[in-house]
This record gives C-alpha cells, sequence and structure tokens, in this order.
C-alpha cells in the first residue's frame, strides 16, 4: 500500500518535481499493484484518489495567503500558510488537467470498485454547468467509457436516458457495443444489453430530426 501511496503522491507532484516518464511509471505501478492486491489494497487506492479528485470541490476557490489564514486561523504560522499556499498552485490535482489524468487512471483499472468512484464524482460534476465542470464530466464519461466493468455500463445507461445533455453518454454507448459483442456476457443478457443501448440511439435521432 504504501508503494501506491507513493506512486500518486508521485503523479501529484508532476510537473514542478517529476517528469512524465516518473508520472508513467507511477501510473503502471498503481495499476499493477491494485490489479495483484486485494480488497483491503484496492479500497485503500480508490480512497487516496478520491481525496485527491475530492479537491475539485475546491476549484472555485482561489485559495491565497488570506484564504489559508482565515482557514487555518489567526495563530498559525506565517511559513505554514505559505507552505499550503504552495501546494495549492503547485499540486497537480489542483488543476484540471490533474484530475482528468487521475479518471483515467481509474478508467484504466477499470473494475466495479473504480467505475463506482468515477460514478460518485460524474455525479458532482453534474451538479453545475461551469465550464470546469462540464470538462471534468467529459473525462468522466470518457473514463467509464474505458472500464471494463458493465456497472460502468450501467451508469452509462442511466445517464443517457435521463440527462437533459446527453449526447456524450449516447457516444459512449457506441464503444460499449463492440466491447459487448466480444464479452462472455450470457447471450441474454448482451442482448439485453444491446437492445437498450439501440432504444437509446433511435431516441436520440429522432430528437436530432425533430429539433434538427
Amino acid at each position: 500500500m504504501k508503494e501506491a501511496e507513493g506512486a500518486l503522491g508521485l503523479i501529484n507532484s508532476y510537473p514542478i518535481l517529476r517528469k512524465r516518464v516518473e508520472v508513467e511509471a507511477a501510473k503502471k505501478l498503481v495499476i499493477e499493484t491494485y490489479s495483484k492486491g486485494d480488497d483491503v489494497v484496492r479500497q485503500f487506492i480508490l480512497f487516496i484518489t478520491h481525496e485527491h479528485l475530492a479537491k475539485a470541490a475546491n476549484m472555485r476557490a482561489m485559495e491565497n495567503f488570506d484564504f489559508f489564514k482565515k482557514v487555518l486561523g489567526e495563530k498559525v504560522e506565517v511559513m505554514d500558510v505559505r507552505k499550503h499556499v504552495y501546494r495549492s498552485i503547485f499540486n497537480y490535482t489542483n488543476s484540471l488537467e490533474g484530475t482528468v489524468e487521475l479518471l483515467f487512471l481509474l478508467g484504466e483499472i477499470g473494475d466495479t470498485g473504480a467505475a463506482k468512484l468515477i460514478s460518485r464524482h460524474l455525479a458532482f460534476y453534474m451538479s453545475g454547468e461551469q465550464q470546469g465542470l462540464q470538462m471534468l464530466r467529459n473525462a468522466a464519461v470518457e473514463a467509464l467509457e474505458n472500464c471494463e466493468s458493465f456497472y460502468a455500463l450501467d451508469v452509462l445507461i442511466a445517464y443517457a436516458k435521463y440527462a437533459d445533455k446527453n449526447e456524450r453518454f449516447i457516444f459512449a454507448l457506441r464503444d460499449w457495443e463492440d466491447k459487448l459483442k466480444g464479452s462472455n456476457l450470457s447471450a441474454q443478457d448482451k442482448d439485453a444489453y444491446l437492445s437498450e443501448i439501440n432504444d437509446l440511439m433511435m431516441v436520440r435521432r429522432e430528437k436530432d430530426v425533430h429539433y434538427g
């Protein structure tokens, strides 16, 4: 677990303290540790990843000296406040692009646990219309598209059915059609999924024709 935690911390140090080749090696280590680990190891990796992803909730706040002074209290030392400011500036996962990379890492892991974590953060990204949230929303959908877990497909279908702006979800289902055809699901389950996807695409095409 320490190796995986260290690897995620290394990713967070990019691009100031780490190079891209080191980030790729760290991501590979996280995926390998996850795949070989037991439930405790996997849950720990998901927990640490969730903590990094959750920073997106504060991205609208400008975390400057005055911000941290108020958060940490009047008795805090000046150098401690500055350390928090530096971390806010330079930690990779405090950026949209860093958050996107972690979402794609979960997509590479691809199992049900990873898909569930993506869906949790997708629910948050769907809660607003800011450009940053829209960017993260699209990245989360692509990460679900890359997953191998059928739970990811269930999430995409649910959003494709009920989201007002469902174009990106419908698009993601196209790749799942090919995955389903090559999967080891029973013929009955496979047909049920394919039928539901086809129905959603049909509704989408009818909307495009109707509304232009």
